[in-house]
């Protein structure tokens, strides 16, 4: 679902397709980032429990 909607706004800011890459790769590393710390944060509290 995320990955159609990130898609989906890419293709409406872009007509160029590396920067359309671009973008959609700059996205998918931010999810990725925000899964990992959200993931770190799970871990800690389990620690702490």
């Amino acid at each position: 679902m995320i990955a159609t909607k990130i898609l989906g706004l890419t293709a409406a800011v872009s007509k160029s397709k590396k920067l359309k890459i671009a973008l959609l790769l700059t996205e998918v590393a931010l999810i990725a980032l925000a899964f990992n710390k959200d993931k770190d944060i799970k871990n800690k509290k389990k620690q702490i429990s």
